[in-house]
């Protein structure tokens, strides 16, 4: 078996075991929503009329576009994305009819769609490695180690669009080196084209689209002193990156009337003119890029709550590693890496005057997270090639660091992603610090024990019904069941599931162990 279709196998049955069946989070059901609004000539914006609204901007009462419509203010690519999958879900909702028809599409969106985009994440990992010319076994591991060792498995859980970024920046820049390797010009194309893709999904993306663009450049700089050449290709890359951002400001224009309008854009403008928010509270100036930019950096960096060396902590070995071995690198690998950390710093730029600089209701700095994948591609590489030539000690302490990762990184998807955001907002014990990792492991240990600690939900009666919802396990048969209290319709399928599961999170741990021993 060859070693891609090896990790394919693994890589599913991980992203099957650990999907909750839902879309994970309020931005993701709402791009559905657009989607479904779409194919069936429906109004995107669907506010109930007992919803209270208690902000200016409420994203889910949208905007006013085009003729009066209102239009949810987000970026149109994972809408696309999801579309077939939403009007799949529906074709089959008539065929169970006893099943909500939104709990049906969602599965289906997030099985039938998410899995496999997650699983293009893993190998195109593997493709980008062995572009570096690592050997396909390092290759292979590094990529299940990207899945299983980063909170690219959270975000193969909950579908926020950073996975289908990621893999849409690897995709450019493993493209953009196969064209130095090759010299064939369709790899210039498809990157363009792939980093157009990730600016539909989100315009912010155009700092991916710069960073790849400058790897180009850089590679071709360095390979080749033909300027004429040089020119021409990143005309090619160009010409590649056109159709899908062109095709957003057609998307724009419709609904906004301007192609250079977004839906934040949009947005800010209307927050002191929306009828829709007459009788609340006015906000700052400049909303919502009101932030201390200090805040919104050193935030992320080292923050209890979003640092992204907690969150991933094989990130911080892996710098050390990199920086160690700089001088032995290939001239392309030190440039991806040069381009990486330029990638993570302007976004940390971007975004930190941003109010929700860290993400709002996420895990980890998810505005963050997706450079620091990129920069942890090869670098997670070189750490897998010396432990397997590791020995004693130094062989140990790899595999601790490793370990620690992985433990992070199952405990991520364990629960729900708000359940540690929700007991700081009721003030339990144990939130002070807003150690949401730290919480995380001692809720995890409360649902064995709930007298674990102070801070167990079942040790604050007066503060459990406000989380009590959230404090379950998240898989899809458990969170299914959770579901089934207010629809026993679902408790047949949740224990028929149980069983399903507990034979794929078998099977995963079987090939993984057998691919990382044996091969």
């Amino acid at each position: 078996m060859k070693t891609v279709t090896k990790i394919i196998l693994i890589s599913s049955l991980w992203i099957t075991a650990v999907n909750s069946g839902t879309l994970g989070v309020l931005d993701t059901d709402l791009r559905l929503q657009m989607a479904h609004a779409w194919w069936t000539g429906t109004e995107e914006v669907q506010v109930s009329p007992d919803y209270q609204l208690k902000v200016r901007g409420d994203i889910q009462a949208g905007v006013i576009g085009t003729g009066g419509k209102r239009y949810i203010a987000y970026e149109q690519g994972q809408s696309l994305l999801m579309l077939p999958g939403d009007w799949l879900g529906t074709q089959l909702h008539n065929f169970f009819p006893n099943l909500p028809s939104k709990i049906v599409r969602n599965l289906t969106v997030s099985f039938l769609i998410f899995i496999p985009l997650n699983v293009a994440v893993v190998v195109a990992c593997f493709w980008l490695l062995r572009l570096f010319d690592f050997e396909e076994r390092v290759a292979g591991l590094t990529s299940i180690t990207l899945l299983l060792g980063t909170t690219v498995l959270h975000y193969a859980q909950v579908h926020q669009h950073n996975n289908q970024l990621l893999l849409l920046a690897i995709i450019g820049y493993a493209s953009a080196l196969a064209y130095v390797r090759t010299q064939r010009p369709r790899f210039v194309f498809i990157s363009g084209l792939a980093l157009g893709g990730a600016v539909l999904i989100r315009i912010t993306s155009l700092i991916h689209a710069l960073t790849v663009a400058l790897f180009l450049i850089g590679c071709l700089a360095y390979q080749n002193r033909d300027k004429l050449k040089l020119i021409k290709t990143v005309g090619l890359w160009i010409i590649g990156f056109i159709p899908f951002t062109l095709l957003g400001r057609i998307f724009d224009y419709i609904r906004y009337g301007s192609v250079l309008a977004t839906g934040k854009r949009v947005e800010k403008q209307q927050l002191d003119t929306d009828p829709m928010w007459v009788g609340l509270p006015d906000l700052p100036n400049n909303y919502p890029l009101i932030n201390n930019p200090v805040e919104g950096i050193i935030g992320a960096l080292l923050s209890p709550a979003k640092s992204i060396f907690i969150y991933d902590p094989l990130l911080l070995p892996a710098l050390t590693l990199g920086i160690l071995l700089w001088r032995k690198l290939s001239p392309f690998m030190q440039w991806y890496l040069v381009t990486g950390v330029l990638n993570l710093g302007l976004h940390l730029v971007a975004y930190s005057r941003f109010v929700f600089w860290h993400g709002d209701h996420a895990w980890a700095a998810r505005y963050h997270v997706t450079s620091v994948h990129l920069l942890l591609i090869p670098l997670l590489a070189l750490f897998i090639q010396h432990l397997l030539s590791a020995k004693m000690l130094k062989a140990w302490l790899m595999r601790g660091i490793l370990a620690i990762a992985i433990l992070a990184q199952i405990a991520s998807v364990t629960m729900p992603m708000n359940l540690e955001i929700y007991q700081k907002k009721v003030g339990m014990p144990g939130t002070r610090f807003d150690a949401r990792l730290a919480q995380r492991l001692n809720n995890i240990v409360c649902l064995i024990d709930g007298s674990f600690s102070e801070g167990c939900v079942d040790m604050n009666p007066e503060k459990k019904g406000f989380v009590e919802h959230l404090n379950h396990i998240y898989f899809f048969p458990f969170h299914l069941r959770e579901k089934a209290v207010e629809n026993p319709e679902l408790l047949k399928l949740s224990q028929i599931l149980l069983i399903f599961w507990i034979v794929v999170v078998t099977l995963a741990i079987g090939t993984t162990l057998w691919f990382c021993y044996v091969g």
